[in-house]
């Protein structure tokens, strides 16, 4: 009878949590919104729901980026890119991660990918972290990762976020930071979490690491690595040694 009943508690435990993921993850079923309006470029379609202004003026600046970042990235055919724009940053962040997202307090958070189409909070609502032209000069980046998972869906964060902020928004790290900044570690480089990503600072460094390795190697090497994932097939070196040339880098140019 004991065995039983751990038994039934057991399935009513598993029914209940999967419930629960069912309804947490129910705003990811679906990234349209009701009544969203659709503005249709050459690079780009761009869903939106009230904020037009500055949908259009995001569409507008994005697609004068496109071209540019399909030729860095040396991708061989055009790829429209579908864009949803959220009014509400939390609606924003229901899309990609449920509604757990809104216990998170992640107010740095307001663009992202889900796998080639790129979801974003409008310029017009950018929460107290951003402001509307960060948030409008966050869509080419979230586009750069929509291509990135056209050409290698399993890029190591470090190296998809440090290509993206070289391309497009990066630049956040100056001379003299390294006196007030902590340069993240080997080993935190290796995350793939995005929150533990920022917490290290990985938005203004990543694009450093970048930097380096266009003027050590050049752009056709970190093309390759873009596809890799493998810094000894591409460099003939270990990632943690091309990791400490990076570091090197850094002291020389930014302390």
């Amino acid at each position: 009878m004991r065995k039983e009943k751990v038994i039934k508690i057991s399935i009513i435990l598993i029914l209940i949590i999967a419930v629960a993921l069912i309804i947490n993850f129910v705003p990811t079923f679906k990234l349209k919104t009701k009544n969203m309006k659709l503005i249709k470029g050459n690079w780009l379609e761009l869903y939106y729901e009230k904020e037009e202004a500055a949908a259009l003026d995001a569409f507008n600046y994005a697609e004068k980026k496109a071209e540019y970042l399909c030729k860095k990235l040396a991708l061989k055919q055009k790829y429209k890119i579908k864009v949803f724009i959220y009014d509400k940053q939390s609606t924003f962040q229901t899309k990609k991660y449920g509604l757990v997202a809104l216990l998170l307090n992640l107010d740095w958070y307001i663009g992202d990918n889900v796998g080639s189409t790129v979801i974003l909070t409008s310029p017009a609502n950018p929460g107290k972290v951003h402001t509307y032209e960060s948030v409008k000069e966050t869509l080419p980046h979230e586009m750069v990762h929509a291509y990135q998972y056209l050409i290698n869906p399993r890029m190591k964060k470090w190296l998809k976020e440090g290509v993206a902020l070289y391309l497009t928004n990066g630049g956040q790290l100056k001379r003299g930071d390294l006196q007030r900044l902590k340069i993240p570690t080997y080993e935190d480089i290796q995350t793939e979490n995005p929150v533990k990503f920022a917490n290290i600072n990985g938005y203004t460094f990543a694009d450093k690491y970048i930097e380096y390795l266009d003027r050590k190697y050049g752009w056709s090497k970190i093309l390759q690595l873009i596809k890799t994932n493998d810094c000894k097939k591409v460099f003939n070196k270990t990632a943690k040694e091309i990791y400490n040339e990076w570091v090197e880098y850094l002291y020389a140019y930014y302390n």
